[in-house]
């Protein structure tokens, strides 16, 4: 009996059903081994020694495998094909006492009976450099973490700092910092309307003025000189080149601007469709589609579309479906899937097929006419242009559209082109309105969760298969929060005339802040943890020296460089700082201890102090023996107005047991209980005319209903 062991056990049926009798296909659920959790455990005295511990939880695993394995002919280490999966194949020949040197390792980036035929067929050894840059990289994150969330004890109890982590937060406090000292501009953009020949068009002035003066003093200079002469005529071909296939990040970008989806949902439905055999591994960096799969997609292309829609351009990249491809459907045939896939399962798979499709295609062909002209006997010459587009040749872009859409916007982008026929040089045109309109620039747009995936990658702070669990870390802790931001109402001014008129009209048009949904925002507490670690720690959480570390893992993997020795360099730039930081957090601790300053007294209310404490999630305010959640923008008035949001479900109390009013109407509980009873009373009733006995009396009532309801749903 051969036996395979992969990660993950929604894997086994289906590779178990590829080989059939004589092979048996097993999962280690994972990592089955990790470092000790202990800093002294890295043993930093003697150059970097890690001790390593099998995990306890997983000792029924691993027995079965164990078991299996003793059974086994010969045993196949099937983990992902990445860093984790190798140090997985690593943990788990070193649980079953194999040669780590000769046993078959066999790779595998889609689940199909081919791709797992080729890989049983083609087996490989373990790839040392790689696990070892894997456990460079766990002892990096133990090193750091296990240093500086200590120090950051001080703040508050439970903290935590890390290698990746605290960079991804500087990305947000960073954002929010920039957004608050963002100081708006304003100018004005001259809009006009045209006509020649009873076609009607538009176009703008290329030059922008810097304020409403300088517009209304423009207009008034032109306001009856109603003719323009046409200078330039500028005609281009234009082309549009498909898009790439997805990655990971490229992925979770897309599914949050087109579905709203979040990293850890994209990657869950990802990871669903993957095991389903339907797509490619979905944790990769890799643009590169293997040339079977381009001869298959092109294959699709051609029959639902003609030979003029393939790319012969693309140049080949890779033979085999055994090396890191894009994320892209194991077979272009299936354009649909259905079954037990939910909704959102069904819209990533079909944007990774539009997108693998699209890859391998024609680009997109068209036309661009630009066309100039100034307004006659202006003294400024300032120059008006109009832009005409339209696409002569669909390309990649027919994917996903129907021959209707593609029908009207052709016969519209056809009728607007004729107009600008007419537009030769010296040509005159009339105006027929033109305005002013104030522009005023906005702030950098906050981060949500994909745009923040986009900000690592483009970083380089952590990998593919670490984008999404970063970012839910970082929510996790408290030290971000998702919110929809309200941004300001703006005012924009409009000035305007007609032909022959004076004065031109004034229009205040007040527009509505927008809201923008989703966004990330760092909570005080962030603030805090993140402006303490690049204080004191400016170097080790500086976004270019946490680049160099990921790139040095590379190398590690590459065989250029030693895992030790990036551990040791890592270590040896900030153990200095790390001795002087703790000797003064110890001393700070001690005087804040002796002093009570980590108390805050923000304000009073009635005579009693509004007391700002820190607890393990965050801030909160201590008020006349009540806890209230504190934000970082709250005043005594709104902590006031939560205060009494939260009391005001509370109608009475008499010994153990309180009277609420809920969103259903009134109810009872006892105070103490575990597993609270919720006891609904008639509103009509005068909660607090109740004696202690009829508050027992009717709450053993309430409970004994209860009982006798759920024995009969049982029933």
């Amino acid at each position: 009996m051969n036996l395979v062991i992969v990660e993950s056990p929604a894997k086994t049926s289906k590779i178990q059903g590829f080989l059939g009798t004589g092979w048996k296909v097993l999962a280690s659920m994972g990592h089955i081994r990790k470092l000790v959790e202990d800093i002294k455990a890295l043993h930093i005295e003697k150059g970097f020694e890690p001790e390593f511990e099998f995990m306890s939880d997983k000792s029924k695993t691993i027995a079965s495998l164990r078991a299996a394995g003793k059974e086994a002919t010969k045993v196949y280490l099937a983990s992902d094909d990445d860093r984790e999966g190798e140090m997985i194949s690593y943990s788990v020949a070193l649980a079953l006492k194999l040669d780590v040197k000769t046993n078959p390792r066999i790779v595998f980036h889609e689940i199909t009976k081919e791709a797992i035929l080729k890989a049983v067929k083609t087996p490989r050894i373990i790839n040392m450099e790689r696990v070892f840059a894997q456990q460079g990289r766990a002892v990096l994150d133990l090193l750091i973490g296990f240093t500086i969330s200590p120090l950051l004890w001080s703040i508050s109890k439970g903290l935590s700092a890390g290698r990746c982590q605290t960079p991804a937060l500087r990305i947000i406090v960073d954002r929010e910092n920039e957004i608050k000292d963002y100081v708006n501009t304003s100018s004005f953009i001259i809009k006009g309307t045209w006509s020649h020949n009873k076609n009607i068009f538009s176009g703008n002035m290329l030059d922008i003025l810097e304020s409403e003066e300088d517009a209304v003093n423009y207009l008034q200079n032109i306001h009856n000189l109603l003719e323009a002469i046409i200078t330039n005529v500028f005609n281009k071909a234009t082309s549009f080149q498909p898009p790439q296939p997805l990655i990971t990040s490229s992925l979770q970008q897309e599914a949050s601007a087109l579905y709203g989806l979040n990293p850890k949902s994209t990657m869950s439905s990802a990871q669903k469709l993957y095991e389903a055999g339907l797509i490619t591994y979905m944790r990769t960096d890799s643009k590169i589609m293997s040339e079977e799969a381009k001869v298959e997609a092109r294959k699709q292309v051609e029959r639902k579309y003609g030979s003029e829609y393939i790319n012969k351009s693309i140049k080949p990249q890779l033979s085999t479906l055994g090396a890191h491809e894009c994320i892209r459907p194991t077979k272009f045939t299936t354009e649909v899937i259905g079954g037990d896939f939910g909704p959102f399962d069904i819209k990533i798979y079909n944007l990774i097929y539009k997108r693998a499709i699209q890859s391998i295609m024609s680009e997109a062909k068209g036309d661009e006419r630009r066309v100039q002209w100034t307004i006659d006997k202006d003294p400024n010459e300032f120059i008006f242009e109009g832009v005409w587009k339209r696409i002569t040749f669909q390309g990649w872009k027919i994917v996903g559209q129907s021959e209707t859409d593609l029908d009207e916007k052709e016969e519209e982008q056809e009728q607007e082109w004729k107009t600008s026929d007419t537009l030769t040089v010296g040509k005159k045109i009339q105006w027929l309105s033109i305005s002013g309109e104030q522009k005023i620039t906005s702030s950098p747009a906050r981060y949500n969760e994909a745009t923040l995936v986009r900000e690592l990658e483009k970083k380089r702070i952590g990998r593919p298969s670490t984008f999404a669990s970063l970012v839910a870390s970082i929510l996790e802790k408290g030290y971000v929060k998702i919110e929809n931001v309200k941004l300001k109402p703006i005012t924009i001014v409009k000035v305007t005339i007609e032909p022959n008129v004076w004065p031109c009209k004034r229009i205040e048009d007040k527009k509505e802040g927008k809201e923008d949904k989703k966004k990330l925002i760092p909570t005080l507490l962030g603030k805090e943890v993140c402006s303490f670690c690049v204080r004191e720690f400016s170097n080790l959480f500086d976004y270019e020296f946490t680049k160099q570390m990921e790139i040095q893992l590379d190398d590690v993997e590459n065989g250029s460089i030693p895992w030790k020795k990036v551990c040791s360099d890592t270590w040896d730039s900030y153990k200095d700082k790390y001795a002087e930081v703790k000797v003064k957090v110890k001393e700070e601790t001690k005087e804040t201890k002796e002093t009570n300053v980590e108390d805050d007294i923000i304000g009073y209310y009635e005579d009693k102090p509004l007391i700002k404490k820190k607890g393990p999630y965050g801030y909160y305010i201590q008020y006349n023996g009540k806890n209230i959640k504190y934000e970082e923008d709250d005043t005594v008035e709104t902590l006031m107005k939560k205060l009494n949001v939260k009391t005001e479900a509370l109608l009475h109390s008499i010994g153990d047991y309180e009277f609420r009013l809920g969103p259903f109407g009134k109810y009872m509980i006892k105070k103490g209980l575990k597993k609270p009873i919720f006891v609904s009373i008639p509103n009509e009733l005068n909660v607090k005319e109740f004696t202690l006995e009829a508050a027992s009396k009717i709450y053993e009532m309430g409970c004994k209903n209860k009982k006798k309801i759920i024995k009969n749903k049982r029933i």
